[in-house]
């Protein structure tokens, strides 16, 4: 689970949406959900391409704490967005957790 979830990000970083797609579908190949927390889950290749095409190349991301237990795990996150003032880091909670074959991810933004 761990390479998978690391792979998520160094293929964002390295902008491979293919990459970023493949290690998802690892985590949960019989499907995946995206929420952001507060929101309806959203079906997960449709959800990633919509991110992609608002933060690919203009966001990077750190891992700053991946904890793995069993067939969960959670990821503090800085998300390094490029502004036109600069670069702006905002902080997230992501987690996964794995049932079934099907992957079910949370992301915990601020408003």
């Amino acid at each position: 689970m761990e390479s998978n979830i690391r792979a998520i990000y160094t293929s964002w970083n390295a902008g491979n949406l293919d990459a970023v797609l493949a290690a998802f579908s690892a985590l949960g190949p019989q499907g995946y959900k995206i929420e952001y927390v507060g929101n309806a889950p959203l079906d997960g290749k449709p959800a990633l391409e919509e991110m992609w095409s608002q933060y690919g190349g203009s966001c990077t991301v750190d891992i700053v704490e991946l904890l793995v237990n069993g067939n969960e795990a959670a990821v503090m996150v800085h998300n390094n967005v490029q502004t036109p003032e600069g670069i702006v880091t905002m902080p997230s909670i992501e987690t996964y957790k794995v049932s079934d074959g099907s992957l079910t991810v949370r992301y915990y933004h601020s408003s």
